[in-house]
Order: structure tokens, then C-alpha cells, then sequence
């Protein structure tokens, strides 16, 4: 989950005989990162039920966002009267994009970039086009969640069956309800705690992770 800014300054250059005439020279100065989130730092605990499974969510995050982990653990139904155990881990940071299924002991890496939205929709950069390609609006309703007063959010996919809501603040969503293919969910979040420094124990990956090429 960003605002980019490019600045770009025109310097003047002398050449080294005093004979010629001066010369502009362009120079580019390095872009400002991009703040994802209104809070430098925190970790919020959601919950996410659909479909008779329940799933409790960790996401923690520093620089406004330039480095973030989300952990997912919960179970899912296959068969009746059998459960298996979701257990997975994504990791961003210095534009890659690690997902883990800790359960399994593997893993992917994904180059994303910097600039990149690692984790669903970006509410603060996505562009109009964007936004009527996949049928996202802002709508004038705001929600309480936890006493932050978010922005509401409405999508309807108009080539796949995907619809709902979202509850938005700072860019991070608080709470979405949304229904896929006629299944339910929703996500929610149940405690924030803004400004808390970054466990750098986060970013570690379990020595049995074997990575994966994407897809395979």
C-alpha cells in the first residue's frame, strides 16, 4: 500500500575553456519514497470469516509502509469433518514481495518494485482509469472502526462476479465485506496500535522455506 513524486531541477554547467559558451545540464534528484500509509508504524489485528472458516490476520509495518508483514493463520474446511490448517506469511521490502506457506515450507519471491502496490488495492494512488476498469468508487458514507472515521469504498467488477465494500483510513482497510462467485467474506479489523516500533524478528524466514519460481 503510493504517492510519487518526481522532481526534477535544471542545473547550469561551465565548461572548462572560458572560450565557449555555457551549457544547461539536467540533473535528476533522487525521488522522495512514497508513504503508503498515514502512520509511520503499527500493527493491526483483523479477523477474516467466509464460508465457515476464520482466519486471524497480523499486519505490521514501518516507513509508512516501505516494509510490511502479514501473517494468516486459520483453518479451512476440504471435507466434511476435516480440517487443514492455513499457516502463511508475506513479507515487503526493498521491492520484493515474499509470500510463504509456512504449512507447505514453501515460498515465492515476486520483484515489485518500490513504487509498487504489494498488498490489494492502493486507495491513495489508483488512477481513474483504474478505478472505472474495475468498478471502484468512493462514496460520501464514512464507518467507525476502533474510533478512526474511515472513507467507504464501493467495487463491482463488471467482467467478474466480485463485489463490495470497503472501510478506509490513512490507505489501510480497516474493515471489507465483499462476495465472490456468491461466497461471502469479511474482514475486520479488531485492535490498532499506531506508532509501534518494528519487530525486525518479522523478516525472518524459516530455515526449511524452499523458494519456488512464481507459478510453479
Amino acid at each position: 500500500m503510493r504517492n510519487i513524486l518526481f522532481i526534477v531541477l535544471a542545473l547550469f554547467a561551465i565548461e572548462a575553456s572560458a572560450q565557449k559558451p555555457k551549457k544547461k545540464k539536467n540533473v535528476t534528484l533522487q525521488q522522495e519514497a512514497p508513504k503508503r500509509y498515514t502512520l509511520r508504524s503499527g500493527e493491526i489485528l483483523l479477523f477474516s470469516e467466509m464460508d465457515g472458516m476464520r482466519t486471524k490476520i497480523t499486519v505490521s509495518f514501518d516507513n509508512h509502509g516501505a516494509r510490511e508483514v502479514t501473517e494468516s493463520v486459520g483453518f479451512r474446511s476440504v471435507e466434511r469433518d476435516l480440517n487443514l490448517k492455513v499457516h502463511s506469511k508475506s513479507i515487503f521490502a526493498n521491492g520484493v514481495l515474499m509470500t510463504i506457506d509456512v504449512q507447505e515450507g514453501t515460498g515465492t519471491r515476486y520483484p515489485v518494485g518500490q513504487f509498487a502496490d504489494a498488498g490489494g488495492i492502493n486507495f491513495a494512488t489508483i488512477t481513474d482509469s483504474v478505478k472505472k476498469e474495475i468498478g471502484l468508487e468512493k462514496t460520501n458514507k464514512t464507518d467507525t472502526i476502533l474510533g478512526y472515521v474511515c472513507d467507504v469504498w464501493t467495487i463491482t467488477h463488471p467482467v467478474i462476479p466480485f463485489s463490495g465494500t470497503y472501510s478506509v483510513w490513512g490507505n489501510l482497510v480497516l474493515k471489507s465485506e465483499t462476495m465472490t462467485n456468491g461466497v461471502p467474506m469479511k474482514t475486520y479489523a479488531v485492535k490498532i496500535e499506531a506508532n509501534k516500533p518494528f519487530d525486525e524478528s518479522l523478516l525472518a524466514i524459516p530455515e526449511d522455506i524452499i523458494f519456488k519460481e512464481p507459478g510453479k
